[in-house]
């Protein structure tokens, strides 16, 4: 089965505008558990330190806001994205770093830190009393009395807190009572849970990876995950493991590939003109009648008609949107360099993904295929 896909935001003009959403246009709270992230306590005198040595993110001086970064490998290859914690309470705790991480590959970060961890003053451990959730409320106090928590930092994307069962309900009062308090009297909930998917669909609206379906552990780098964006990297601090690659392609200037929305279409479906869709538009009609794409499959023009590059590589999605990793001179108006590029772009362009049993081909053409593979890597 084949479907149409189409990147649906200019870099240029409306990457900004789209990342800027709010709620403010909304009466309700959204409140979501993450119960597919899990959390490792790092506590002692060399804590901060040992993580500021580690990862590429600026953590130290920098207040008690949730900071999203990366851990690199040794060859610059993101191994996970996290969220880092810092300390917000003095005493005994203000030694305490939290890291939210994916509940899938907790246990394997958990070893990553161990091995680098050699004489360091501090102690790891698996969090269980305690979950990560997220919140779009135009309360301004949220955070008062969380231990850990604070705006996140990808625009758009609410507050993120570290709580238990109790501080839960407390927070939840306290939305339902500024609420009360900004003169809402209508019937409808203050404050409404949503499921984890409507947390991913939100996140896809953005063009936001997470996890390690989406950057891809050991394999992806994080300018193409954009992470320089979303202020995981700090170009200007000392050693951290995997720097180099990183800083290198910093300064060389050229990130070929990203990670950006995209939308699918029914190939019988009439597809609007790109002019009047600033970002993908969630549609679950449409995503019961298309099938998705099987993740890493690869992308390619709907009208090539010979065999070459792959224009980008489908990462995962929800009904009709999703993500994909994409190269910006065949996927966006962006010209990267001042040479004449063989690429060609049109904001008319249209895409299909071809499903891997029908890509399955004998011989010489299958070893064509995986090399398409290799040189999107």
């Amino acid at each position: 089965m084949r479907c149409r896909i189409r990147s649906v935001i200019d870099l240029k003009r409306r990457a900004r505008a789209r990342w800027a959403s709010s709620i403010s246009n909304q009466a309700q709270s959204r409140w979501a558990l993450l119960s597919n992230k899990r959390l490792i306590r790092l506590s002692g005198p060399d804590a901060a330190n040992f993580l500021h040595n580690i990862i590429p993110a600026k953590i130290l001086g920098v207040g008690t806001t949730p900071i999203y970064t990366v851990f690199l490998s040794a060859q610059g290859r993101i191994l996970q994205d996290v969220f880092i914690y810092p300390p917000s309470w003095e005493g005994e705790k203000k030694q305490e770093w939290l890291i939210e991480v994916d509940a899938d590959s907790a246990s394997d970060l958990f070893k990553h830190l161990k091995k680098h961890k050699l004489r360091a003053k501090f102690a790891m451990e698996l969090v269980d009393d305690q979950e990560a959730a997220v919140c779009l409320s135009k309360s301004s106090n949220i955070t008062q009395g969380i231990r850990a928590g604070g705006n996140d930092p990808r625009p758009g994307m609410g507050t993120r807190l570290v709580l238990n069962h109790e501080l839960q309900h407390t927070v939840r009062c306290r939305i339902d009572h500024d609420h009360d308090h900004d003169g809402q009297t209508d019937a409808t909930p203050p404050t409404v849970d949503v499921p984890l998917e409507q947390y991913t669909i939100h996140r896809m609206l953005n063009g936001l990876a997470e996890g390690q379906k989406e950057i891809i552990s050991g394999h992806a780098l994080p300018q193409e995950c954009n992470i320089d964006f979303l202020g995981g990297i700090d170009f200007h601090k000392g050693c951290y493991l995997g720097q180099e690659l990183t800083i290198r392609t910093h300064h060389t200037g050229v990130v070929r590939k990203r990670i950006l929305p995209c939308q699918i279409y029914d190939e019988k479906t009439a597809i609007p003109p790109k002019e009047e869709q600033n970002g993908p538009i969630y549609d679950e009609g449409v995503g019961s009648a298309v099938a998705l794409p099987p993740l890493e499959s690869n992308i390619s023009k709907l009208t090539t008609t010979k065999r070459g590059r792959s224009t980008g590589k489908w990462l995962g999605g929800v009904a009709n949107i999703g993500l994909a990793l994409c190269r910006l001179e065949m996927m966006t108006d962006i010209q990267l360099t001042a040479e004449t590029t063989t690429a060609t772009y049109s904001p008319d362009d249209e895409y299909h993904s071809l499903h891997r049993k029908e890509r399955r081909k004998p011989g010489k053409q299958q070893q064509q295929l995986d090399d398409d593979d290799e040189e999107l890597d």
